[in-house]
C-alpha cells in the first residue's frame, strides 16, 4: 500500500494511506504500529509548538487524531507544513 504522506515525529513515522492513519515506528528490530481507519476518525487538531522561523526553524506542531470510543492517536514535533497537509488529507477523507 502506497503512502500518500509520511514524514518524521519523535514517536516514528505519521503515515497516511488511502484508508487510515499510522504512527509507526521501525526500528532495530522493533516493528510497533498504531493505526486508525478513516471509518473510525471524527477529527484531526494540529498544535503549533515552535514558530516557523525562516533560515532558523521550520516549526513544529503536535498533531492528534480524534476516533470514536475516546480513541486518540498524539504525534508531537512534526514539520509544520507536513502538519498541517496531514490534516488536509484526513479532513477530505473523513468529508468535513
Amino acid at each position: 500500500m502506497n503512502p500518500l504522506l509520511k514524514t518524521r515525529s519523535t514517536k516514528g513515522h505519521l503515515v497516511v494511506y488511502d484508508n487510515r492513519v499510522a504512527l509507526e515506528l521501525n526500528n532495530l528490530g522493533v516493528h510497533k504500529t498504531n493505526s486508525l481507519s478513516f471509518s473510525q476518525v471524527t477529527g484531526v487538531e494540529v498544535n503549533t509548538t515552535m514558530a516557523k522561523i525562516p533560515l532558523f526553524s521550520k516549526g513544529k506542531a503536535t498533531v492528534k487524531v480524534f476516533g470514536t470510543g475516546n480513541q486518540t492517536l498524539e504525534i508531537p514535533f512534526v514539520d509544520l507544513e507536513n502538519a498541517k497537509k496531514v490534516e488536509e488529507l484526513i479532513l477530505a477523507r473523513i468529508g468535513k
